[in-house]
């Protein structure tokens, strides 16, 4: 009896004495934070396919922030400086601004959320669904293959448990494959808008994971695109036509408004929260100074409208709608172009 009495003891004493223990106890728990990035979703698309049944968008859209109006940077497919070179490689600008928090991108010298999350002892990972991403190598783990949008998150489900990972970043890019025109994004029987589905029964899976390992309840998830759709049959995003630039943005987590709606959001705004949501110290932008950029650091804005307990509106410089107000919503398809107009608004 003293004997079986003492394991009793001696087992509680560990149970409740091991670092685990103490850890779950004492220790704030790291937040997850989800970039899911559907490439090309719109935010009519991402409306008709609630409509039609994806649950798990209408779901983090019911429970957290929606954008009204969110913008991308330039939709061009690469960025191509006044030397014709291409720092970027075949990665559009909207997906560095989603990483860097910043509008122009002179060269890789820049810090961004991986950085960040590395520097504070987060792991990252990078799941793109694309060969065209294999120039973001800054996460600890990183993939730029042609695969299923379901294998994109399964990747992510993988790394966040065997690597415990707490910065995922998965684009899913199938459902660009689909794509017939404009026409689609409102038609719930579109093979398109079934395409969203299926990409929304891969967000289901990821959130079933998150909340089975107890994660949920400090997760917070950025559902976005890297830029809109155009107006032809064909699967493009020209610059010249506004609908290119338009996409969806919505944010769910702890402290993030439920059933909310901003006014106004931009790409580079994504990274700034992204970081905050860490709980990491501002990104730098720029490493090494620009002699022609007056401001080096990051030109994101920091969407603080959408917490609990603050304004919907906040002094937001609308940068991008600003430069397609002035082009008519019709600028040239010219990286260029908008790389010019930029400057201006950062140095003045």
């Amino acid at each position: 009896m003293k004997t079986f009495l003492a394991f009793i003891i001696s087992t509680f004493l560990l149970t409740n004495c091991s670092p685990l223990k103490q850890h779950k106890k004492g220790v704030k728990k790291q937040p997850v934070v989800v970039q899911f990035i559907i490439d090309g979703l719109m935010k009519d698309a991402a409306e008709t396919a609630i409509k039609a049944g994806a649950e798990n968008l209408k779901y983090l859209a019911d429970n957290g922030v929606v954008v009204q109006d969110a913008y991308s940077n330039s939709p061009v497919g690469r960025v191509k400086l006044p030397d014709g070179s291409e720092p970027w490689g075949g990665a559009s600008p909207p997906n560095i601004g989603m990483h860097t928090g910043t509008h122009v991108f002179e060269n890789q010298n820049l810090d961004d959320i991986f950085l960040s999350a590395r520097r504070n002892g987060i792991k990252s990972v990078y799941v793109g669904g694309h060969t065209l991403y294999d120039v973001f190598k800054t996460p600890d783990i990183y993939y730029a293959e042609i695969i299923p949008d379901q294998e994109v998150v399964a990747l992510g489900i993988k790394h966040i448990k065997e690597d415990s990972a707490r910065l995922v970043r998965l684009h899913l890019q199938e459902i660009r494959s689909f794509w017939k025109g404009p026409q689609d994004k409102t038609n719930p029987e579109s093979a398109y808008i079934k395409a969203i589905l299926n990409a929304d029964a891969a967000l289901g899976k990821l959130i079933t994971f998150l909340k089975n390992e107890g994660l949920w309840d400090t997760t917070y998830f950025i559902i976005s695109a890297d830029h809109g759709m155009g107006t032809l049959s064909k699967s493009n995003h020209l610059s010249e036509q506004l609908s290119s630039w338009q996409i969806y943005m919505n944010f769910n987590g702890p402290g993030v408004k439920k059933g909310a709606t901003i006014p106004y959001a931009e790409s580079p705004d994504v990274a700034i929260l992204t970081n905050h949501f860490m709980g990491l110290p501002p990104l730098e932008g720029y490493f090494s100074k620009i002699d022609y950029l007056k401001k080096s650091g990051t030109t994101g804005v920091f969407l603080k409208n959408i917490f609990e307990g603050n304004p919907n509106e906040i002094a937001h410089p609308q940068w991008i709608k600003t430069y397609l107000d002035k082009n008519a919503g019709s600028p040239p398809n010219d990286y260029l172009h908008y790389r010019e107009a930029m400057l201006n608004f950062i140095n003045n």
